[in-house]
């Protein structure tokens, strides 16, 4: 419960807080469509019958090919199968095609009409779950549903893809609500809550354990909020602030790199890896079922390589389970720091032994109050943003009525620095669109409508749209605007050149930054 409870800022957050709790999915309805072993078609009891119909809805996709998530469904699914009913030992041995066939038939009887109907029907009896009322303010809330059982897919190359993410009833959530709010009755009939909690200190309305990674799950109120504005503020002001004193900061952990006590002397080195490198603290596993992903404090030997000339290669997972693969050079003292770490340890063995993500916490909190790696990654990333931005100039031989394009593209490539300093990834994007680049600037050679400046210009800002498509392909740059880049410079740069808002952010961002909007000018500096 603990995990639970404290899961806020530890200051009173609100005073009253009224919801209807979150919204379930309808429970599955059997369909009694049989899968077929030897020959033999076999109907499944119903709870197994809601595996193979979630499997079937992967035939004829990449994923049934995949080993790991056939592996990890076959795991799942042969829980559920009648005992001794079936002498398989593989999922392969099963044919799903009747199921498949099915769900295709159902989706193709429903007319365009229909589909419109229904929809309607849902949102309206969605539309109270989709806010709540804080301190008499009405919010809207951002996840309000309860995901629905499924196959667990995950980001980038996730061990667990495959596994079968259980149903989560209205007895697994914590409702968080005033002391007088009416409890919300669960939209599933004679279903109750596991508990209903009144704690003003945390912002969540709701929360459940996730069988997969056993991780908390959480619903909050969507990024437009009043919740979400006031600590997108607080975080980027604490970056700010650690602008100021960075100089200080850097020096004085320099120093540690070379202090007689081994421990101070890995905690600097680990803070090294977190200035310069832009890495998480990184921590324990919660328990047995959670993926291993690395941070600073729990690289492992095997994670890192002392390549010559300075140089050192880090590989591991990371958050989301998105793979970290660098070569680096470091500073003198850092490598060989890291040679002595690394001496007489096996390759599973901890590069940082004597430190944990608690005692760099601690380190890090001894330079400043509140300041974390992520107020750190967020320092680097708005402080390299401005940096970058701070190059772009109005280009002469760049047409006005281009001026706009050239403007966000060099935007653009200035936030994909950010992107690789913080190894921001996102699945690689088609090498088939790099044609669209290339058959628009034959096509613009060949016009005989245009001026040779006008075919100049177009010509340029295609080649760098190019560039850009391509050093982005697996770079995300979303992330770095939604999370880490202080929205204040962004609108400086907007107001500066009269870019229309939403050329740079979402309809949503816009709203959750309005904060930014109202007191920034041109001439805000990060």
């Amino acid at each position: 419960m603990l995990d639970y409870i404290f899961y806020g800022g530890g200051t009173k957050q609100w005073t009253t807080l009224y919801h209807n709790g979150p919204l379930f999915s309808e429970l599955y309805k059997p369909h009694k469509i049989p899968i077929i072993i030897n020959g033999i078609e076999i109907i499944l009891p119903e709870l197994a019958e809601e595996y193979a119909t979630m499997y079937a809805r992967y035939l004829n996709t990449p994923y049934i090919e995949n080993k790991r998530f056939n592996n990890n469904f076959w795991k799942d699914f042969k829980k559920v199968l009648p005992k001794n009913t079936y002498q398989i030992q593989s999922i392969k041995e099963i044919d799903f095609s009747l199921i498949h066939n099915y769900l295709i038939k159902k989706k193709e009887s429903i007319t365009k009409e229909e589909k419109q109907k229904l929809k309607e029907a849902q949102e309206k009896y969605e539309e109270p779950y989709k806010y709540c009322i804080i301190d008499g303010i009405k919010q809207n809330i951002g996840n309000y549903k309860v995901e629905p059982p499924c196959i667990f897919i995950g980001r980038g190359e996730h061990p667990k893809i495959g596994r079968i993410k259980a149903r989560i009833m209205p007895e697994d959530v914590i409702i968080n609500i005033s002391k007088d709010a009416p409890i919300p009755k669960p939209n599933l009939d004679n279903h109750k809550w596991k508990k209903v909690i009144h704690n003003k200190e945390v912002i969540w309305l709701a929360a459940w354990k996730e069988n997969i990674t056993n991780k908390i799950k959480y619903i909050f109120t969507s990024l437009d909020s009043i919740f979400k504005s006031k600590s997108d503020e607080e975080k980027f002001n604490l970056a700010r602030k650690l602008k100021k004193k960075i100089t200080y900061i850097r020096d004085s952990y320099e120093q540690d790199l070379s202090h007689s006590n081994m421990k101070i002397k890995q905690l600097a080195t680990a803070l090294y890896f977190i200035d310069h490198l832009a890495l998480r603290v990184g921590g324990g596993k919660s328990s047995k079922e959670t993926v291993d992903t690395v941070g600073a404090t729990t690289l492992k030997i095997e994670n890192i390589k002392l390549l010559d000339d300075l140089i050192i290669k880090l590989d591991f997972l990371g958050k989301d389970v998105i793979r970290y693969c660098k070569k680096i050079k470091v500073s003198n003292v850092v490598y060989n720091n890291l040679q002595i770490f690394i001496a007489d340890k096996d390759k599973k063995s901890l590069l940082f032994d004597l430190i944990n993500a608690t005692a760099l916490n601690e380190y890090l909190i001894s330079y400043m109050p509140n300041l974390t790696a992520k107020v750190w990654r967020t320092y680097n990333a708005s402080y390299l943003f401005q940096k970058e931005l701070d190059k772009i100039k109005i280009a002469d031989n760049i047409a006005s009525n281009e001026q706009i394009n050239y403007l966000i593209t060099m935007f653009n490539n200035a936030n994909l620095s950010v992107g690789l300093l913080c190894n921001h990834q996102k699945k690689s994007l088609s090498k088939n669109n790099l044609s669209k680049y290339t058959d628009k600037i034959k096509k613009i050679k060949t016009s005989k409508k245009m001026s040779n400046k006008e075919m100049k210009t177009k010509i340029k800002l295609l080649k760098l749209k190019k560039k850009l498509y391509i050093n982005t392909r697996t770079v995300s740059l979303d992330t770095s605007k939604n999370n880490y880049i202080d929205p204040r410079i962004i609108f400086s740069f907007i107001k500066k050149y009269n870019i229309p808002p939403e050329k740079i952010f979402s309809k949503k961002l816009i709203n959750r930054f309005k904060w930014a909007d109202d007191i920034t000018d041109e001439h805000f500096r990060f």
